[in-house]
């Protein structure tokens, strides 16, 4: 019997097939394109895990970066607002010292003018004490200035010297925190930097001493013939008593009598405040003169560090002290009234060039700021040391660092004098930095050229030639 072309056998031999069945050969050829398919297979997915390691690895320096920038802005911000309240602080003591030096005026002006008060009693006391009734009521009213008055002078000027004594502290406080201001500022960047994650760079100590030396420069203290400025705002700032103490009494016709006062009180260099009052009774005008002058009362006082001051300054708006009543005040103030405190005006701090009308002062802060490496979450690929072969090219998956430490981040803070909004001078006027108003406020900044330079300097970085033309201000 002849067997069909299903049933027939199979023969393999000399590596060769001879009359293989279709199943089978399916079934083989089968077999053989599976394991291409694998290698294809494993190749892609060695491929698609270097891709996932790349991204993955772009995303934890992209998120490192962001905390650097957050690290970075919040350590510059938070040392420029410790030095915006430094300098108002020390704007504070110089208020606190203008205040107790027009206080120790209106003590001398109040001395000067008790003074004077119980000079005119008694003068008069002397014209009516014989006078029934009138006599005892102005002898018991002079009695009672009297007392008054020689209380006034021996109390005051204890109680000046004390305001001294505080002016002296402040002034000691003022130049303390001026000190201290870039080490706290140091200190408090370091410590924000931290707090979020970060470390100083290594250009942190030089970018320091940059902010070292533009907060030495900024300010500057003033002493000895040095402190016309604080000097004028304490004159300026004088309540009316303390200033002028002028007034006129005349009769109708301006011509028969008059009574003219004048007083006031002055900072006679920069350490002695002096204060005069006298007034006279003129009498008959004519052709504009008056032939008659009586000096009617006088008083003055005075209080000194180291020698009594017998010059005079501008006290009040009259200033006739060379007639008889007004050298009778000076030898009140010079002799019977002087009081020795010991302390001097103080000295004071403001800033560098004040002369300069500068609109936009600015103080600049600057840190960099870096997050290590070591501490990425990053990972390494298995498949080569650094790399993964996609189609004959090399795909780097691992971060590439400025310097091989890691992701750096630059802040910038500024400090700038503005008056609070909608706050403006009553007169109008433009009000120009200084440190006797505190003003000075914070915020963060385009980075600086100068330090831009300084830290890319330490990377090895190429630096553009613009660098060297930078500017050193914030922006």
């Amino acid at each position: 019997m002849e067997l069909g072309d299903d049933e027939r056998p199979v023969y393999f031999g000399n590596n060769r097939q001879q009359d293989l069945n279709p199943v089978v050969t399916h079934y083989m050829s089968m077999f053989k394109s599976r394991g291409q398919t694998l290698v294809l297979f494993l190749g892609f997915v060695a491929a698609m895990t270097g891709m996932l390691l790349v991204v993955f690895n772009s995303g934890q320096v992209t998120n490192a970066k962001m905390r650097a920038m957050n690290a970075a802005d919040a350590a510059a911000y938070s040392g420029a607002v410790w030095q915006a309240r430094n300098l108002n602080f020390q704007a504070y003591m110089n208020r606190a010292m203008v205040v107790n030096e027009v206080t120790i005026a209106q003590s001398v002006s109040m001395r000067s003018w008790l003074s004077y008060v119980n000079r005119f009693v008694t003068n008069v006391n002397y014209i009516t004490q014989f006078i029934p009734y009138v006599g005892n009521a102005t002898t018991s009213i002079q009695r009672v200035i009297e007392k008054t008055n020689d209380t006034v002078q021996k109390m005051l000027p204890v109680f000046d010297r004390g305001l001294r004594i505080t002016n002296a502290l402040e002034h000691k406080a003022q130049d303390g925190f001026h000190l201290a201001g870039i080490l706290i500022a140091r200190d408090l960047a370091i410590n924000v930097a931290r707090e979020n994650g970060a470390v100083m760079a290594p250009s942190g100590d030089a970018l320091m001493g940059l902010n070292a030396v533009r907060w030495e420069k900024f300010t500057a203290g003033y002493d000895n013939d040095r402190r016309t400025r604080i000097r004028n705002v304490t004159l300026d700032s004088r309540d009316g008593f303390s200033q002028s103490r002028d007034h006129y009494f005349r009769e109708p016709t301006g011509v028969v009598f008059e009574i003219r006062k004048q007083g006031g009180t002055d900072l006679v260099d920069y350490d002695t405040w002096k204060g005069l009052d006298s007034s006279q009774l003129r009498e008959l005008k004519i052709g504009g003169k008056w032939t008659g002058k009586t000096e009617m009362a006088w008083g003055g006082a005075q209080d000194y560090i180291q020698r009594r001051q017998t010059r005079i300054g501008t006290h009040g708006d009259i200033n006739e002290w060379n007639d008889n009543d007004g050298r009778r005040a000076r030898t009140d103030a010079n002799r019977n009234n002087q009081k020795q405190i010991g302390i001097g005006f103080q000295g004071y701090r403001d800033i560098a060039d004040p002369d300069v009308k500068q609109a936009d002062l600015q103080l600049p802060f600057s840190v960099e700021v870096l997050i290590e490496k070591q501490k990425l979450a990053t990972a390494n690929s298995a498949f080569d040391a650094k790399s993964v072969l996609i189609d004959g090219t090399r795909l780097e998956h691992d971060p590439h660092y400025a310097d091989d430490r890691g992701v750096y981040a630059m802040g910038h803070g500024c400090v700038r004098f503005a008056r609070p909004y909608r706050q403006d001078r009553a007169d109008g006027g433009r009000e120009y930095p200084s440190l006797f108003n505190p003003y000075w406020t914070a915020s963060l900044a385009t980075e600086g050229e100068v330090a831009r330079a300084m830290a890319d300097g330490f990377k090895k970085l190429p630096l553009p030639i613009t660098t060297f033309f930078g500017t050193n201000n914030c922006s």
